[in-house]
């Protein structure tokens, strides 16, 4: 969510960064398909020398007070405290929720945006070019059965289920393949697979359970393409609805660079109005070390002997030595 966040924020013409903590290799966290540049020890720096106030927009999920932000936007991405206790809302917090849903249940007395940002890939997860008939079904049931231990309902017996960081878990091309076959999707909470089953035209499902009542983006998808529970009318209705569900997708995509205007209008106000005295995240934010700049140099000597040779790569080394212009 947060990497289409910057990326959109990026693409409206401002700045925006991931701050990635815990340390993860760069390569493996970063998005292929979004502008999301790392937020660095050099750029950080720079924001703080030239009076930049940066915005720090972070999930409920993150302890952010160790990292002295000066401008604290809080995305609330699920329902506040529904898997574990939360840092407190700031009284200086700007609050975003990802659905009316969750601003609905927020406690705190102060406004709250609703910033609703599809991040499912409607080119990847889409209807088969040529569609035969859809036949059976599947089922999620991630957090409900593994965290909670849930047991699932008799309507799923027997149907392939969906999993995630297990050995014989599904990859996402299984998963859209599987979407594009089945005549019905499952699902026992809220989860990206609902929507993106949709993409895919397979009308999803969901199991209201003792954890879970309703989808937190029922208004925002407008109600189209699942269904709540197993009648018959609310399966008919998802059936009828998920084509619309589709280019109401297409719709938001479009209509999001708007909002994402707005509050990136607001919080540059409230950024003008709020001195930048401590740096953000300063015993955080490191400059790369001995074994790291070793590593790269090593990298750049491998690329330079492939582009000019040994004997010429030597040379120009020993030139750059003796003045004092070769550094790790």
């Amino acid at each position: 969510m947060l990497y289409r966040f910057a990326d959109l924020i990026n693409k409206s013409g401002s700045s925006a960064y991931i701050f990635l903590w815990p340390h993860f290799n760069l390569s493996l966290a970063s998005s292929p398909t979004d502008i999301a540049p790392f937020l660095t020890k050099k750029v950080a720096d720079y924001h703080f020398n030239t009076g930049l106030t940066p915005i720090v927009i972070y999930p409920e999920t993150v302890n952010i007070s160790r990292f002295c932000a000066p401008v604290r936007v809080r995305y609330l991405l699920n329902y506040d405290e529904l898997l574990f206790k939360n840092e407190p809302l700031d009284s200086d917090d700007y609050l975003l929720g990802y659905s009316e849903a969750i601003v609905n249940q927020i406690k705190v007395n102060k406004p709250c945006r609703t910033l609703f940002l599809p991040v499912s890939d409607p080119v990847f997860f889409s209807p088969a070019a040529t569609q035969g008939p859809r036949v059976g079904g599947a089922f999620y049931a991630g957090k409900y059965k593994y965290h909670f231990n849930g047991k699932t309902f008799p309507v799923t017996d027997g149907m392939p289920e969906i999993t995630r960081d297990r050995p014989d878990s599904q990859t996402p091309e299984q998963i859209r393949d599987l979407f594009r076959r089945i005549e019905l999707f499952y699902c026992y909470e809220d989860s990206a697979l609902a929507l993106e089953a949709i993409l895919c035209g397979c009308p999803t499902v969901f199991l209201p359970n003792e954890h879970f009542k309703a989808p937190l983006a029922a208004k925002e998808l407008g109600g189209l393409g699942f269904a709540s529970g197993t009648s018959l009318d609310q399966i008919q209705h998802a059936k009828d609805t998920v084509d619309l569900a589709r280019l109401r997708y297409f719709q938001m995509l479009e209509d999001i660079q708007g909002e994402v205007k707005s509050f990136i209008e607001e919080t540059q106000a409230i950024a003008a109005q709020k001195p930048y005295e401590i740096p953000f995240a300063e015993n955080y934010l490191r400059h790369p070390g001995l074994l790291q700049r070793t590593i790269d140099t090593t990298h750049f000597l491998s690329d330079v002997i492939k582009d000019r040779g040994l004997i010429k790569t030597v040379k120009t080394i020993s030139k750059r030595i003796a003045f004092g212009r070769f550094k790790i």
